[in-house]
């Protein structure tokens, strides 16, 4: 079974009027072990109702989601979540912070805080490990939530629009960190964007999705090695072959 499957789901939510909202109707995705599964859409086509969905913090009110949970007892959960607001704890440094799943799972803070010196470091956080969250940029912000997420043991991350907030050689290095890591740790990873071309370089499979109700009007899979020449012309030709589908999509 694959790690993460949504199989015909709906979702609709009760608005301030009483009015019923469909959100999402009709998704059906699956994202493979070692595989990066990007949705794309106009923004309130519920992209992030869909993770919510796969993270286990909504239920579909018609189809099915099967996505890795955490059983009774377990100190920590097989699906990694990370959204645009960073989630870190405000009384803990950097370095406290990144090592949060480690010291979870029981282990010391000298052993734990050792095993993410190295994390803070490829993130360029390694001068910051003893600042709290209120002393980082907004960038630095993300990507010690980042670095959290890269201690943890999970093998299925859900990541909307992470790399938002960052400069664009910053959020290229992560890129490329983050499709190593996909083939490296095996993972699954079902990544929300807004940027068309964030998308086809991380990619191996896009989900085009309409505007609100989302339904995906198209998938596009994307057979090209790494690491992606953003110059080539088979590039080229998937960014405009996603905004030509978006364009239609939302007329």
């Amino acid at each position: 079974m694959v790690p993460i499957l949504l199989e015909g789901v709906a979702k609709s939510f009760l608005s301030r009027e009483g009015d019923r909202v469909v959100a999402v109707e009709d998704v059906s995705l699956a994202v493979s072990a070692g595989t990066i599964c990007c949705l794309v859409g106009p923004t309130g086509c519920g992209k992030s109702t869909i993770l919510r969905m796969a993270a286990g913090f909504e239920e579909p009110d018609r189809g099915r989601v099967l996505a890795p949970r955490a059983n009774d007892g377990a100190r920590e959960s097989p699906v990694g979540l990370l959204t645009q607001q960073h989630t870190l704890f405000p009384w803990l440094t950097t370095l406290e912070n990144v090592a949060l799943p480690l010291r979870i799972r029981g282990e010391a803070a000298a052993a734990a805080h050792g095993r993410c010196r190295p994390i803070l470091d490829s993130l360029g956080l390694g001068d910051s490990a003893d600042r709290y969250p209120y002393e980082l940029s907004g960038g630095m912000q993300q990507r010690a939530a980042m670095g959290r997420l890269l201690a943890s043991s999970a093998r299925c991350w859900l990541l909307d629009e992470p790399f938002n907030a960052l400069d664009e050689r910053t959020r290229q290095r992560l890129q490329d960190l983050l499709v190593e890591l996909a083939s490296a740790r095996a993972l699954a990873v079902l990544f929300v964007t807004h940027a068309i071309d964030e998308a086809v370089y991380l990619a191996d499979r896009v989900h085009v999705l309409s505007a609100a109700p989302g339904r995906v009007v198209a998938t596009l899979d994307l057979p090209e090695g790494r690491p992606r020449d953003r110059l080539s012309a088979s590039f080229s030709g998937h960014l405009e072959s996603i905004r030509r589908t978006l364009e239609e999509a939302i007329r």
